[in-house]
């Protein structure tokens, strides 16, 4: 039975991609884009329609697929992609572990990559790009938060809520707040640990069980905004003093930055989706021109990155992301 669900769903899907070609009469002669997406659902689906608009903008031919975390089916959307002639492929990769499997379905067509990295040396100058911002940083600037917070204590009691277990913004997030803390000098204590996959629900289960062992909590910190939200809500639920816990995301969300105002949640870090978008959708048409991506901004001198810097929000600025 699984095996028949699986085919129905790729053959599906391949109906759909076929239906949605990089190539058709009314556009030839213009540049051609297909975006390989992870998966549907409200945030790759943003994604798409916004890179939509910024494609529409400059004339470029653009099509989406969604490979529904299949590997199979993402191998297969790039290899279409590179027989229906699109120049440029954007692709969220499933997993780092198949970057080389997805190179070798795309031929001679760059890839930017999106949403998840490619291990660095699986990119090349200006032709397997990486566009998006430096997940350590996020994690850096949450870490900085609660050291200005707790400038007064040498303990600090942490809980960690983490994204996908393989996601390089979980990796990249996590690092950054772990590594910034520690160089701190003081006793930091991570009370509670686990991935809770972006996930709001999720994250409220576990930090109710978190709660459940009567740990001493001064703060926590997730990987993204759902997460604390999440977090907010269980100890809400619990009767506890949300005001002696800081609640720190990543995102900058609509709730996130309504829950700062509110005052639920007290630090996030704002991802320049859009901005990442303009850059990956200006990197098409010069990698489709066979022309470096150097001059555009934030683009690294190896001609591998293009890094849109994060921006710390809290009270005294949410406003502005709202």
């Amino acid at each position: 039975m699984k095996k028949k669900a699986s085919a129905m769903v790729l053959t599906s899907a391949m109906t759909i991609f076929m239906m949605s070609s990089c190539g058709n009469a009314e556009t030839a002669g213009n540049v051609k884009t297909y975006y390989a997406a992870m998966e549907s659902g409200t945030y790759y689906e943003d994604w798409a329609h916004q890179l939509e608009e910024q494609a529409r903008i400059r004339g470029i031919d653009f099509n989406v697929g969604y490979a529904e975390n299949s590997v199979e089916m993402q191998d297969i959307q790039v290899k279409n992609a590179r027989e229906q002639g699109c120049d440029v492929i954007l692709c969220g990769p499933i997993s780092a572990d198949i970057v080389t499997e997805l190179k070798a379905a795309a031929g001679d067509i760059p890839i930017i990559f999106i949403n998840n990295a490619p291990d660095d040396g699986q990119l090349e100058e200006d032709r397997y790009i990486y566009v998006a911002s430096n997940e350590y940083m996020a994690g850096q600037y949450q870490a900085e938060y609660i050291l200005e917070k707790y400038s007064s204590k040498e303990e600090i009691n942490i809980v960690l809520l983490k994204g996908p277990k393989e996601a390089s913004g979980t990796k990249g997030r996590t690092n950054g707040l772990k590594q910034t803390l520690k160089m701190s000098g003081k006793k930091i204590n991570y009370v509670f640990e686990d991935y809770a996959g972006y996930n709001e629900d999720t994250a409220r289960e576990l930090m109710e069980m978190c709660l459940k062992t009567g740990r001493q909590i001064d703060c926590v910190a997730a990987n993204n905004d759902d997460m604390a939200l999440g977090a907010v809500t269980a100890c809400e639920n619990a009767g506890i003093d949300t005001d002696s816990i800081l609640f720190l995301g990543v995102d900058a969300s609509a709730n996130g930055c309504q829950a700062i105002s509110e005052g639920r949640m007290d630090f996030t870090v704002y991802q320049p989706m859009a901005d990442q978008i303009t850059a990956a959708v200006e990197a098409v048409e010069k990698l489709a021109a066979g022309q470096s991506i150097k001059d555009i901004e934030y683009a690294a001198e190896d001609g591998k990155y293009i890094l849109i810097p994060f921006e710390k929000v809290d009270a005294g600025n949410v406003e502005k992301y709202k």
